[in-house]
């Protein structure tokens, strides 16, 4: 009876751990990484300026804004423009309710925010997004030096291998400054949903992880992503937007199949060591199986208890 009872006393204290870890990991990564504080600044501040119904609190938004975009875009003008894009997009499309998940809204948001930021590199030219690159190239070579020593030494394989990752890192860079947008609205989301009082209907997602889902049309873009990257590999553009579609897209239902596993283990009442073990594995290529609930839960519906405004 005693270890039945600590069982239960910790059992809620573990799983307010686990439900605020990855933003606390968030909020811990956006303090050395310049983009993602940019990120979520823009979005939490446009959130509660354009959607919080207390002026006193949409005035200090705005104030607050304004020091870091200044900041922001004398330093990294391009990542600046491309955050306060998107989340000025998302914001819009959240106050008129376009969809009914943050994920649509975010994705939206980018698609159009990167449209922009591809109209904005083709005026001023390419340099600007060189630069980014080049800064990236130059980070991973020094991680390299400092884990396996001076790239001189390696052998030929090797360092062939550890190009190939250093061009697929490259290659992705969009896809994973895509990717920290959506992380930063939704933590952003998240605190408004805690702070914030608004008199509009939003659509702020689901409240559970266990219930967390996107629009089924999405998939398209999955066949779209696998369309030009296996018949368009020789078209370098068409390369590039492909594998940054798969990977986007791919994460993203990696989490959705994380959140159909975790459906199940909650409805059997399973431990928390065996939903740390699932998220573990997103770190394994076990992550394939998280990869294939998601995609399947498009035309299955696992959950049928849950409805996709939810």
């Amino acid at each position: 009876m005693e270890q039945g009872g600590a069982h239960n006393k910790w059992q809620p204290l573990a799983m307010r751990t686990l439900k605020w870890l990855p933003i606390a990991v968030v909020v811990a990564f956006a303090f050395r990484d310049v983009f993602l504080r940019v990120a979520m600044g823009a979005s939490l501040g446009l959130i509660f300026l354009c959607c919080d119904k207390r002026p006193p609190l949409r005035r200090l938004a705005g104030m607050a804004l304004i020091p870091l975009l200044a900041v922001s875009l004398w330093s990294e003008p391009l990542l600046t423009f491309f955050a306060l894009s998107a989340s000025l997009s998302t914001v819009w499309i959240l106050r008129r309710n376009l969809f009914s998940t943050v994920t649509s809204s975010t994705l939206v948001g980018c698609l159009i925010a990167t449209i922009l930021t591809v109209f904005v590199i083709w005026i001023t030219g390419p340099e600007k997004w060189e630069k980014i690159e080049n800064n990236l190239i130059a980070f991973q070579q020094e991680q390299l030096q400092q884990l396996a020593g001076k790239p001189e030494e390696f052998e030929s394989d090797r360092l062939k291998l550890f190009n190939q990752i250093d061009r697929f890192q490259v290659r992705i860079l969009p896809a994973n400054i895509i990717l920290l947008m959506i992380a930063s609205f939704f933590l952003s989301v998240i605190i408004f949903r805690r702070f914030g009082e608004s008199d509009l209907h939003l659509s702020l997602g689901c409240s559970h992880f266990n219930q967390y889902r996107f629009e089924d049309n999405w998939v398209w873009m999955v066949i779209a992503g696998l369309v030009m990257a296996l018949f368009f590999s020789s078209n370098e553009p068409m390369l590039r937007v492909g594998l940054n579609v798969l990977f986007v897209m791919g994460i993203l239902y990696v989490i959705r199949g994380s959140a159909v596993i975790f459906f199940f283990i909650a409805r059997r009442n399973g431990s928390i060591i065996l939903r740390i073990l699932v998220a573990a594995l997103c770190l394994t290529p076990m992550v394939m199986f998280h990869l294939i609930f998601g995609l399947l839960d498009t035309w299955i519906d696992f959950r049928k208890t849950v409805t996709a405004t939810r």
